[in-house]
């Protein structure tokens, strides 16, 4: 029989013990991926985690333009005439609440006024020729004024006279009620501001012997604070000795 080597017994058993941790090694992520396996279940999918709703985004607000106060609107320099015929009797306290003037009732210089308008209505300086009329169509009625009223004024002759008058101006909207006339003669108008603005024009005919009267409703306001200037006066003549324009009254209000 055969002596055993023991060397190679030593060489067999170190093979063997390299081989034991290698199968060790195996079994264990062989057990390892059956763990696994047994956990999750190999023939199912993972179940995906349950999803959670998102909240909805913050409602941003839809900027909107601001609402701006609106500028103050500047007033303008404004002249609004309308001509009206005149009643028979016009009643200067109830037409002019800031102030009224008739004049040539005592005279062809006299003014018969409101006592409490201040000298609202001013006339600028009297020319020559100046007389007095009383020859109006219509009466002329205040308090203390005769109970029929009168039908008085004043008048002049020739082209190029007449009469000039003015008024305070401001911002807020004013109404001047001129009354005038003309005898055998062409009357022409003209209403400015001294603020600014366009000038108002007109023409008023009277071909007859008898005078012709009409009214101007003048309403107006400057951009500042000024007056209302007008000036009546004779444009042509119809008859050599004495065609001209006339004044009777004036109210404001």
């Amino acid at each position: 029989m055969p002596l055993r080597d023991p060397e190679g017994r030593r060489h067999r058993r170190e093979h063997l013990h390299q081989g034991a941790v290698v199968l060790a090694g195996v079994l264990a992520v062989v057990a390892v991926g059956w763990v696994v396996h047994t956990r999750t279940g190999a023939d199912e999918p993972v179940a995906a985690p349950p999803t959670v709703a998102a909240a909805p985004p913050e409602q941003v607000p839809i900027p909107l333009p601001s609402v701006s106060p609106s500028p103050s609107m500047t007033p303008i320099n404004e002249i609004v005439v309308e001509q009206v015929p005149i009643g028979e009797t016009v009643d200067l306290a109830a037409e002019g609440e800031t102030d009224w003037v008739h004049w040539g009732e005592k005279g062809r210089f006299s003014l018969e006024r409101d006592g409490d308008g201040k000298f609202t209505i001013l006339e600028g300086t009297p020319g020559e020729p100046r007389l007095r009329h009383t020859v109006s169509p219509q009466r002329f009625t205040w308090p203390g004024a005769p109970d029929a009223g009168v039908a008085s004024g004043i008048q002049t002759c020739g082209d190029g006279h007449g009469f000039t008058l003015s008024a305070p101006a401001g911002t807020e909207s004013q109404t001047l009620r001129l009354y005038v006339g003309a005898m055998r003669a062409r009357g022409d108008l003209r209403i400015e501001l001294s603020t600014g603005g366009k000038a108002y024009t007109d023409s008023f005919i009277s071909r007859g012997n008898s005078m012709g009267t009409t009214a101007y409703v003048v309403s107006y306001r400057g951009s500042g604070t000024g007056k209302i200037s007008i000036k009546w006066i004779t444009g042509a003549t119809f008859d050599e000795n004495c065609g001209g324009v006339a004044l009777q009254a004036a109210a404001l209000s």
